[in-house]
């Protein structure tokens, strides 16, 4: 992690909603609150996780605590679960997300950067490095089933993230990153039992607007040629396809709006 955000952190610690709750050990919390200085971000979720698990109540500043802890340390899907856990008490503040902004900023001003890197690197070792990290390659807001751009972003109880679409269409019983079991398959889940994660939805909407617009065209126009609607499918797909030339230069341009195959009417 870059010492910008590491200083930023040091110097933001959030108010703690209950702090004369007797079950809360302050002592126990300073030292969660040193463990995160130190760079040390397993031992403070550690502490955060088990004065969370003593109280009645959730305290919201705690878990945001906990939240930012996780961001920090890389586990990004864990720490959205802190963060809507927290917003579901009170919506959240500007502020509040300030370090979960700063280290999606920072995964993807590094991925670029390796990016960069492995363009220059001999091309069959090129293709043989792509194939390998396919997986691994994928960033914070791409669908691990479809390989596009999120689309109505749905997290499972897992952490992991997915279009809400592909997830409907999945029959596996299990989540396609950690193969976790669950007792049914995501098509049987209720209406809320799949529910758009707003946090992952909203910083999508905001740093890929045009990208995720064209997505969702995209994804209308599939619906509406697999029922044979081809005029408005035709017109869909061209309206995905201006927004996409509109920002080809982004890391999500017109290639990543939706496979090819999908192409034929079903």
């Amino acid at each position: 992690m870059d010492a910008g955000i590491q200083n930023h952190a040091e110097h933001y610690v959030h108010d703690l909603s209950s702090p004369t709750a007797t079950v809360l050990c302050a002592e126990m919390l300073g030292v969660a609150d040193e463990a995160c200085r130190a760079g040390d971000f397993d031992l403070a979720v550690e502490i955060y996780t088990s004065q969370l698990a003593e109280l009645e109540h959730t305290d919201r500043g705690l878990c945001l605590r906990k939240a930012d802890a996780l961001a920090r340390g890389g586990r990004i899907a864990d720490a959205l679960d802190s963060y809507c856990i927290a917003a579901n008490l009170q919506a959240l503040r500007p502020d509040e997300l300030q370090i979960l902004v700063e280290v999606i900023a920072h995964t993807i001003r590094t991925k670029e950067q390796n990016d960069c890197k492995t363009i220059s690197v001999d091309s069959t070792l090129e293709s043989r490095c792509f194939e390998i990290d396919e997986e691994q390659n994928l960033d914070l807001f791409s669908c691990r089933l479809c390989k596009c751009l999120l689309t109505e972003p749905t997290s499972l109880v897992c952490g992991h993230t997915f279009c809400k679409r592909c997830l409907e269409d999945d029959l596996a019983k299990e989540c396609r990153s950690c193969r976790l079991k669950t007792n049914k398959s995501p098509r049987q889940f209720t209406v809320d039992g799949l529910r758009v994660n707003v946090i992952i939805s909203g910083l999508i909407g905001k740093w890929f607007n045009s990208e995720s617009k064209a997505r969702r065209h995209w994804s209308e126009g599939e619906c509406l040629w697999k029922k044979l609607d081809l005029s408005n499918a035709i017109l869909k797909f061209n309206t995905a396809i201006e927004l996409g030339i509109q920002e080809a230069s982004s890391h999500h341009c017109v290639c990543s709006l939706g496979p090819e195959e999908n192409w034929s009417p079903k």
